[in-house]
């Protein structure tokens, strides 16, 4: 078992020949002492977490490409911005209020300047929905594969109001929970 390269620790040595503890500190901070100090200057730690391909790759910011990253402004508690943001921002200037930066290679955590592009957010949608990123919601009603309930039926559970949940639950075939939706309109509401 090899030790941390540090002369006064006695941690177990995991990368670069250092511990968990001071690997971490030089990574934030360029360091490996001890002690509160000022974080290192966003453009360093930008490059320093960034791994950059080439011009026609996804340079990719942080650990793996799953998902947007995002790098703090200055030190603890300090605002956040999205990584590919600031890599737009350093290589070609500020953003026009109202735009987004948009990701030509749809690799979420992808910094290279080539890959970003601006749009409105009608064409940030639109892209998303191109490139098949798009959440749908679940079909209404008998549309959906899971629906247990018919129009015919809820038109039956709402021509019932004196009999209760549980009743007309058990004389349906149904949980009691489903029949209170169909009647509050937390289900079902499409149906009139």
């Amino acid at each position: 078992m090899s030790l941390c390269r540090i002369d006064s620790c006695q941690n177990k040595s995991r990368t670069l020949g250092l511990c968990t503890k001071h690997a971490s500190r030089l990574r934030l901070t360029g360091t490996t002492d001890p002690g509160p100090r000022a974080p290192a200057p966003l453009e360093e730690r930008f490059w320093r977490n960034t791994r950059k391909g080439g011009a026609g790759e996804c340079w990719l910011y942080g650990q793996g490409r799953a998902w947007y990253k995002n790098i703090t402004t200055g030190g603890k508690g300090s605002p956040t911005v999205a990584a590919h943001t600031y890599s737009y921002r350093l290589h070609h200037g500020p953003i026009p209020k109202g735009l987004f930066v948009m990701h030509r290679c749809d690799t979420p955590a992808c910094v290279n300047p080539a890959h970003l592009v601006l749009g409105t957010p009608l064409q940030n949608t639109q892209d998303m929905i191109a490139k098949g990123r798009k959440i749908t919601v679940a079909p209404k009603g008998t549309g959906n594969g899971k629906a247990k309930l018919t129009v015919e039926k809820v038109r039956f559970i709402r021509s019932r109001p004196d009999v209760g949940h549980a009743a007309l639950g058990r004389e349906l075939g149904l949980s009691p929970n489903a029949i209170r939706g169909v009647r509050i309109g937390r289900t079902w509401s499409h149906v009139t």
